[in-house]
């Protein structure tokens, strides 16, 4: 007996190396999130191509000339749509640019109406290295919800380049008499883990070896599940300087590019798709890249001494790490570009007012207090928890009906779960639910 495919959950590839790659020819890479087609989507599409041939916007002009009677998207919207269910589904750390060639091979099997749900289901059929690169083809299946054919079928060309070795940022320790696993402390409390920026001589200080070690610290609590909720913070005075400029003050501008790209992206996906919420005890000043750490928390605790500090513009650069989109969707992009270009710190109690800080308390109270919370979040059911964290990202950077699709999608899971079922006989018995986490 076959499994249904429109019960699959949607998954990636993710690679340290472009290299890496070549063992996955005839492979699945990966099945994206469903989408719906609104008409919305149509209409914003018939607009650019300014050609109502290709396209049937109207639903009284569909009537007439189109073959199925109503409007329905084209195939080249849905092409339109191949990159971003590439980039979704594929995922490499050491690429440092990337190239789309184009399609080949298209074949429109299938009418997308308005309303469907689609998909794209992606494997890999050719992989060519190159000195410093490759050029690769991805099979793409455009699958439509509840029909039996696709809507297309095609091949994605694409070629990726990967920095020199001699121009990646070497892994440092600037930080004497510490062993590299010292950089960042890991420490679980009953149902909850602790993680501790352990850089104190020099603030907490972004390196690679920083970074590994909070890498480190959250592929293990992914694997824990009887770890429920993330407590993070900085040892000593502050939580976290920003990046080290030992090390990064002496790189080239491409060497930059390529680092910021390879490794700041991963750290921030790693933190973003953890299923469990992450509490930031915001110890001193989280400046720079740390204010991009401190933001890429599920929720911060405050003192009156902390702060948030976009620093990047002190030293004649613009905001990294996810900086600048992160402090935007907090609070909205006059505020957010003022706090960048000034360069001042924000405090503990404007955070709080402005929304970067969900609670403020006395210096003494910091991680007592974000303890404290992360036991009570891990006494809700985890599964939803991650659900909504997940349904929470995704709307920021979508409209309101494919959310409403995204939502349904991960809904599934909860609907199978051992706490939906404790959660609703709590209720009838009318007593506290006692949720696993599962």
């Amino acid at each position: 007996m076959t499994a249904d495919p429109t019960k699959e959950s949607a998954h990636s590839t993710e690679l340290a190396h472009l290299s890496e790659l070549s063992e996955y020819i005839g492979k699945e890479l990966g099945l994206s999130n469903w989408m719906t087609i609104t008409q919305e989507m149509i209409d914003n599409f018939g607009r650019t191509t300014e050609d109502n041939q290709w396209i049937h916007v109207n639903p009284e002009r569909a009537a007439k000339y189109s073959p199925y009677k109503k409007p329905v998207a084209h195939g080249f919207l849905v092409l339109s749509l191949a990159s971003k269910f590439c980039f979704e589904t594929l995922k490499i750390k050491d690429v440092a640019m990337g190239i789309n060639y184009g399609l080949d091979r298209v074949r429109f099997v299938n009418a997308t109406p308005v309303g469907a749900l689609l998909r794209a289901r992606i494997s890999l059929v050719a992989f060519e290295p190159f000195e410093g690169g490759a050029k690769y083809k991805l099979n793409i299946v455009f699958e439509l919800k509840g029909a039996d054919k696709p809507a297309c079928v095609a091949e994605f060309i694409a070629q990726a380049y990967t920095p020199p070795k001699s121009d990646r940022v070497e892994t440092q320790n600037v930080v004497s008499g510490k062993e590299a696993n010292d950089a960042v402390l890991f420490e679980r409390e009953g149902d909850i883990a602790i993680i501790t920026l352990n850089r104190p001589e020099r603030y907490n200080a972004v390196n690679d070896v920083l970074i590994h070690g909070i890498n480190d610290a959250i592929a293990k609590i992914r694997k824990d599940d009887g770890i429920r909720a993330v407590v993070m913070t900085g040892a000593g005075k502050g939580f976290c300087s920003g990046a080290d400029l030992e090390v990064f003050g002496k790189i080239t501008p491409e060497e930059g590019r390529a680092y910021l790209t390879s490794v700041y992206q991963p750290l921030m996906r790693n933190l973003f798709t953890l299923k469990k919420p992450i509490i930031g005890a915001i110890n001193g000043t989280a400046a720079g890249v740390g204010a991009s750490l401190a933001l890429a928390c599920d929720f911060r605790v405050m003192t009156e001494k902390s702060g948030l500090l976009y620093a990047f513009i002190n030293i004649g650069l613009g905001p990294d790490g996810g900086g600048s989109w992160l402090l935007a969707r907090q609070v909205g992009y006059s505020r957010a570009l003022q706090i960048a270009i000034e360069g001042k710190k924000i405090a503990g109690e404007e955070c709080l007012h402005l929304g970067l800080a969900n609670k403020l308390v006395a210096g003494e109270e910091l991680l007592k207090t974000a303890k404290e919370w992360a036991h009570e979040l891990a006494k809700l059911p985890t599964l939803a928890v991650g659900i909504t964290k997940e349904d929470m990202f995704y709307a920021m950077g979508n409209g309101l009906y494919d959310t409403i699709a995204y939502e349904a999608e991960k809904q599934v899971a909860a609907f199978g779960s051992h706490d939906l079922v404790e959660g609703v006989s709590a209720f009838l018995q009318k007593r506290t639910p006692k949720f696993i986490g599962k």
